[in-house]
């Protein structure tokens, strides 16, 4: 790939383009076929770019990118998309809505000259994103500037049904400064992901211990909503078609989830299927059981009759301390190995596969005080989902940016494919199968080995 060239990889991307999007066989294209094309379009469209803005420019590029970020996140903070919603507004009416000072969101022009020396200021936020196709600019009255919103403003919007807000702002704010920490961690002597090491989020904000103690204080709970509110919205934009790309309904019931946090996963499922037999078991930490319950009181009781939750802890020094479910058929392990470090997600799946391979309790009871599922025709072969973003060929931008954030929030790994079939066979497990599915995350599915 080295020794192309911009046009040689320009007629390449042309053709992917058509094949996607502008030939007449272009319905002849599989979902996942397509999917994997338009993120081969989008790493050429950055090959191009470097190749043509060459080592020097595109270095800076780069490094300037935080600021990109800083803008984002300033117009969404700020809600300046609500503030235009369908209209149109001047910077000058924006400014005044949003509080701020208009030099923040006007910039320095001939014609800005007999404005107040507030408007003749450079500001960053609204020029930057409008030269990344955010707003549409209109002609104002007189000398004013003026935008209305377009499809790529819109998604900043609060009221949007496919809202980033909360999104962006856990990454341009918790995440971007911890990653602006990333070096002083390293310095603090320890390996990233060894237990107990600072991580960048601990210095950024000057806190120990794990990130989701601190956003449980009460004077940081705001960060820790607006989390969850961004995971939701990210696993929308990056993993929405797990639901669809997966035959969930295929498994034996009741499916054991991992660290299922509230429960996101089930809501789609259920909502997906509301016809299917499959019920969930969700384990996790008593604070995010606490909160799950609350939050599915507000689902349809035919959803909530589908799920169960387990206060447990599967780092646990005894098998019974984990208080994951014994002897079920199916167990999922999503978005989770990621936090840990490799010697902890091997004591994980071993524990994983230990309660596996146990004979069920046929009285345990759920969070809510009510039974807990039993397959009353146990898997000969019980088997575990491992649905997790790798970093392979066909992983696009999003997994490698991801893969600094989880380094600087909690010193995670964004692990290959191989590297995470290797934790699996150490913990005793077999991989029977890899789905690729259109979204960012694969599914790996285990045995327990000689089983």
């Amino acid at each position: 790939m080295a020794d192309r060239t911009p046009i040689e990889i320009a007629e390449e991307l042309l053709q992917l383009v058509k094949s996607i999007y502008g030939t007449s066989d272009s319905t002849s294209i599989a979902d996942q076929e397509a999917y994997d094309a338009k993120k081969r379009v989008q790493y050429l469209s950055q090959l191009i770019t470097r190749r043509v803005a060459g080592p020097l420019e595109y270095t800076i590029l780069l490094a300037e990118s935080c600021h990109e970020s800083a803008a984002l996140r300033f117009v969404a903070e700020y809600g300046v998309a609500d503030v235009i919603g369908d209209g149109i507004k001047t910077l000058s009416d924006i400014s005044k809505e949003v509080k701020v000072n208009a030099r923040y969101l006007s910039r320095y022009t001939v014609s800005s000259m007999k404005l107040p020396i507030k408007h003749q200021r450079i500001g960053a936020a609204m020029n930057c994103m409008h030269m990344h196709g955010y707003f549409e600019e209109v002609q104002g009255s007189g000398n004013s500037r003026a935008f209305r919103n377009n499809a790529m403003s819109d998604v900043l919007r609060e009221t949007h049904p496919q809202s980033l807000r909360a999104a962006i702002g856990f990454i341009c704010d918790d995440a971007f400064k911890a990653a602006a920490y990333l070096a002083e961690a390293a310095r603090e002597g320890e390996q990233p992901a060894v237990k107990g090491a600072p991580t960048a989020l601990n210095l950024a904000f000057g806190f120990e211990g794990p990130a989701f103690k601190h956003w449980a204080n009460a004077d940081h709970a705001w960060r820790g909503k607006r989390m969850g509110q961004a995971m939701k919205q990210l696993h929308q934009m990056a993993n929405a078609n797990v639901v669809t790309d997966f035959d969930w309904r295929a498994l034996q019931s009741p499916l054991v989830d991992l660290g299922g946090g509230i429960g996101t996963l089930e809501m789609a499922l259920t909502e997906a299927y509301p016809e299917s037999t499959l019920n969930f078991i969700i384990v996790d930490i008593a604070e995010t059981v606490r909160n799950a319950l609350s939050i599915w009181k507000t689902q349809p009781s035919e959803a909530r009759n589908r799920v169960c939750y387990v206060a447990g802890d599967f780092l646990a020094s005894t098998l019974e301390g984990t208080r994951i479910p014994y002897g079920q058929p199916t167990y999922l392990i999503r978005h989770v190995l990621h936090d840990w470090a490799d010697d902890e997600v091997v004591a994980i799946l071993k524990n994983v596969r230990a309660a596996m391979l146990s004979t069920p309790l046929e009285d345990a009871i759920a969070a809510d005080g009510r039974s807990l599922p039993v397959s009353h025709s146990p898997a000969k072969t019980p088997r575990l989902l491992l649905c997790e973003m790798l970093l392979q060929e066909r992983s696009g931008r999003f997994a490698y940016t991801t893969s600094i954030q989880v380094l600087a929030l909690n010193n995670g790994i964004i692990r290959t494919k191989s590297e995470m079939v290797a934790l699996l066979e150490r913990a005793g497990f077999r991989v029977v199968k890899s789905h690729a599915m259109r979204a960012a995350d694969s599914i790996l599915e285990a045995v327990p080995e000689d089983v």
